[in-house]
């Protein structure tokens, strides 16, 4: 009976590690710079479009809303860290990149692990999410 019992054990670890190995880490980046005002401009990056070709044209498509549709903006790249903190994001780099016709733009590189990337973005709606609900 305890062999049984020790074998059924290891199959349930086996099994346990196939779960947990399924899992994938995801990045996202957030690029900030300061606006004229005190917030900032701010765009999440997750892969899935050239973000330097619309940052100074923020494209609205890719701003973020609350459940109303309502845009979301940011005070700090803190600010906005702490809203991805809250929906699971872990934060793992910071840098600062220059050019000279433009202010500087902040990086914040962050990453979650998840089963596919739309459960890394649960609780993260863009203005075009919202648009096709």
């Amino acid at each position: 009976m305890r062999k049984l019992q020790l074998i059924l054990g290891i199959l349930l670890l086996l099994q346990t590690d196939c779960i947990i190995a399924q899992t994938k880490r995801y990045f996202c980046e957030i690029k900030g710079t300061e606006k004229l005002n005190s917030k900032m401009r701010i765009i999440f990056d997750f892969g899935q479009n050239s973000s330097y070709s619309i940052f100074h044209n923020l494209n609205k498509k890719m701003q973020f809303v609350d459940e109303e549709g309502n845009p979301i903006e940011f005070n700090s790249m803190v600010d906005a860290m702490n809203y991805m903190s809250a929906r699971g994001w872990n934060f793992l780099h910071a840098y600062s990149s220059y050019r000279l016709d433009s202010p500087a733009i902040e990086h914040w590189i962050l990453y979650k692990d998840a089963n596919s990337i739309e459960e890394a973005r649960q609780g993260i709606l863009t203005k075009e999410d919202f648009r096709s609900k």
